[in-house]
């Protein structure tokens, strides 16, 4: 019985809180109470969908008993009841002030506890890890150095994390409770409704018949499909479970198809118009409109794309691969005429996040009910079925709401470690310790961030790094003069570029499984592939024009020119391919030339574009002489 009731209760759950998020999305409701409830049903149901216990490979024996559902059970109650004590005591608790009652600190100290424990079980340990580092570093106090602040005692400290909006209740879930829910149920919905296998097929009619055009479709086909899904991996799974096995049917190894797949999986999270949920928080962070954020990460996303179709392209190049058969291609026609009308939620995101300039909470919700009313014209159009129609909005709802749960649980323990970090100071004070690191460079302490993000990135997902990184090292970028916009997609940026990175590197490994390669050949491979692609943050930071800051048509137009000729340069010289074969001393000269074009400076412009031209001259003669001896 247990089972049983375990999804009834998960389906209740997930149907209450879409409802709630929903209607938020059409008429305003209370902030904490807002918040509140978010946690309360997202963390709820987190302890319906990932039990106590796990059944493991090799025991098909293994059942769930009683004892293990009310264990879980009483987890859900105990944060439905204490998300319901905060709701109910928010007048009561801004007379208290400073001066907390008993039961204050008691369902303070549960509620955080069972925070760490849901984000412990859809996310692993790696987050409530660190959270509890943090909360330990908040009640020790007298450390050495730097880290040296007051000692907080428990009710302080506990207080603070749950009963105000500092805490589990701050900034990152208020991003998850007005926005990301709203656009990951977007995503469920054009998920449920085929807008996923829509896209696909439509990179197939596009990038098909090109060389190499199988893995043009993963890239392709996966950049659409990350905006849908929100999650590398599950953009890996998705998608790479039908490009990967076409991609090494037509000749790619092992190896690249996996490393094509992970690294256009990535990329998704970065894309607008929908990214990641950490774009996002990014806006309520920094206070601006969500359409600031995707216009200033449209150009970075676009060269991160251009690099990758040109490897692939250079791959299949060096190889001598060629596209697939026309008759084995959908038509484009066809494939828009089944599927046009998933083109227009799209448009209508577009139109009221950049044209409208409304909330992206809005712009959430009338995209989702797009597609919604969209869907139901055609399907009650063509087979009157509306108690399909019902049941298929059903799913959405739930599985919209199952889908956020991790994200709910990442945002409400990253709420705990914010918290330490302002009750402590420790921002500020490990911002300037940096800065004093790195001498005042930099570029040093892009470096140092870069690494950080990349360490943290290897147990945490995207947006958690992102939210913890954010407060620790970007304020200190931005101490050294860079735009606070440059400085927050730098930290991003680094945060998805770990999901390939070894030794931990989740989009990587989930690939590599579906290839049937070694892991850590295919992080590495994908690395290899990715060279420009870590340069590309670094690359806004010292030209911020690239983020559209400070722009000047002439500067836009010269950094435009310059990064595209770069981009293509240390694909090829990385792939070892350009209009032919490349040598050794043509790889180098292509790299160095390509760097040179990414740094700002006339200099190194004009030293990276003439050795560009000579080798684009050199392989031009030489396939002339090739050409001529064929003939």
């Amino acid at each position: 019985m247990a089972p049983k009731w375990r999804t009834k209760i998960t389906i209740v759950l997930g149907l209450i809180l879409a409802v709630i998020q929903i209607y938020g999305g059409l008429r305003p409701i209370a902030t904490q109470t807002l918040r509140a409830v978010h946690v309360a049903l997202g963390l709820g149901m987190a302890f319906m969908v990932y039990p106590v216990l796990k059944k493991k490979e090799g025991r098909p024996d293994f059942k769930e008993n009683k004892v293990m559902f009310l264990i879980d059970l009483a987890c859900t109650v105990g944060i439905i009841l204490c998300c319901t004590y905060f709701i109910m005591e928010l007048d009561a608790l801004a007379y208290r002030g400073g001066n907390p009652s008993t039961m204050d600190v008691i369902v303070s100290c549960v509620a955080v506890l069972l925070v760490l424990e849901s984000c412990r079980r859809s996310l692993g340990a790696a987050m409530p890890i660190i959270a509890v580092i943090f909360i330990a570093y908040a009640m020790l106090g007298n450390l050495p150095g730097f880290l040296q602040h007051r000692a907080i005692d428990l009710e302080w400290l506990s207080t603070h994390l749950f009963l105000t909006t500092e805490g589990v209740f701050g900034t990152t879930i208020g991003a998850s409770a007005t926005t990301v829910f709203l656009f990951v149920l977007f995503g469920a919905a054009l998920e449920k409704t085929g807008g996923g296998e829509f896209f696909l097929q439509l990179a197939y009619s596009v990038c098909g018949r090109f060389r190499g055009g199988t893995a043009k479709v993963a890239v392709v086909g996966s950049g659409l499909m990350g905006m849908i899904s929100g999650s590398a991996v599950a953009n890996v799974a998705g998608v790479g479970s039908i490009a990967i096995p076409l991609m090494k049917q037509t000749g790619y190894s092992a190896d690249d198809a996996g490393a094509i797949e992970a690294v256009s999986a990535s990329g998704g999270l970065i894309m607008p118009p929908v990214m990641g949920a950490a774009a996002f928080i990014m806006a309520e962070n920094l206070g601006v409109a969500y359409s600031t954020i995707i216009a200033a990460a449209a150009l970075p996303a676009i060269l991160y794309y251009m690099a990758i179709l040109f490897s692939v392209d250079f791959i299949a190049g060096r190889q001598n691969l060629v596209g697939m058969p026309k008759d084995q291609l959908p038509k484009f026609k066809a494939v828009m005429k089944e599927g046009y009308l998933y083109i227009i939620p799209m448009l209508i995101l577009i139109y009221f996040i950049c044209i409208a300039k409304t909330s992206a909470q809005r712009a959430a919700f009338w995209g989702f009910w797009s597609i919604v009313v969209l869907y139901g014209v055609q399907k009650l159009g063509k087979e009157r079925d509306i108690r399909g129609y019902l049941k298929m909005l059903f799913d959405i709802l739930v599985d919209g709401s199952r889908q956020a749960v991790s994200i709910i649980a990442a945002c409400a323990c990253a709420g705990i470690i914010v918290g330490v970090i302002s009750l402590t100071g420790l921002g500020l004070t490990l911002s300037s310790a940096l800065v004093d690191l790195a001498g005042g460079s930099l570029f040093l302490l892009l470096l140092y961030t870069a690494i950080a993000c990349v360490i943290l990135g290897m147990g945490l997902p995207v947006t958690a790094c992102y939210i913890i990184l954010a407060v620790l090292a970007a304020p200190a970028i931005i101490r050294l003069g860079v735009p606070e916009i440059a400085a927050h997609l730098f930290v991003m940026y680094f945060g998805v570029l770990s999901n390939i990175t070894p030794p931990v590197a989740l989009a990587s490994y989930v690939a590599a499984g579906i290839s049937k390669s070694k892991p850590l050949n295919v992080a590495v491979t994908s690395c290899k592939m990715s060279i420009v692609l870590f340069v590309l943050p670094f690359m806004f930071v010292y030209q911020p024009v690239l983020i559209l800051q400070n722009v000047q048509a002439v500067t836009l137009i010269s950094a435009l020119v310059t990064s595209v000729i770069g981009v293509i340069a240390i694909s090829a010289g990385s792939q070892r391919y350009f209009l032919r074969k490349a040598n050794i001393l043509e790889c180098v000269m292509l790299l160095v030339g390509g760097f040179c074009m990414l740094y700002p400076g006339s200099i190194t412009d004009i030293i990276g574009i003439v050795l560009f031209v000579i080798v684009l001259l050199g392989q031009m003669k030489k396939r002339k002489t090739v050409q001529a001896a064929n003939e």
